[in-house]
C-alpha cells in the first residue's frame, strides 16, 4: 500500500544504502546565523543566497525576493492627490 518516493529510491541500490543515505542528511547540525537566517527566509516567504542568486530569481519571476523597507513609501500622499 506505500511506495517509496523516487527521490528516495534514488539514494541507494538496496534499503540499507538508502536508510544510511538518508541518516547522513541529517548527519550535521545547524546553528548560529545561518540557521536564523534560514528561519527569517522561510518566515518571510524570502530567498535565501547571495546578490547574484537574488538577481537571477528577481529577474525570472518578476518579484522581490528580499525585504523592503516597511510602511509606505516616503512621498506616497504628494503622488496620491497629484
Amino acid at each position: 500500500m506505500l511506495t517509496p518516493h523516487s527521490i528516495y529510491t534514488r539514494l541507494g541500490r538496496n534499503e540499507q544504502e538508502r536508510q544510511l543515505a538518508y541518516r547522513g542528511l541529517f548527519a550535521y547540525k545547524i546553528e548560529g546565523k545561518l540557521l536564523e537566517d534560514i528561519r527569517q527566509a522561510t518566515n518571510k516567504g524570502l530567498a535565501l543566497g547571495n546578490d547574484n542568486f537574488f538577481a537571477d530569481i528577481e529577474s525570472l519571476t518578476g518579484k522581490r525576493v528580499i525585504e523592503g523597507k516597511r510602511g509606505r513609501p516616503v512621498g506616497w500622499l504628494k503622488n496620491k492627490n497629484d
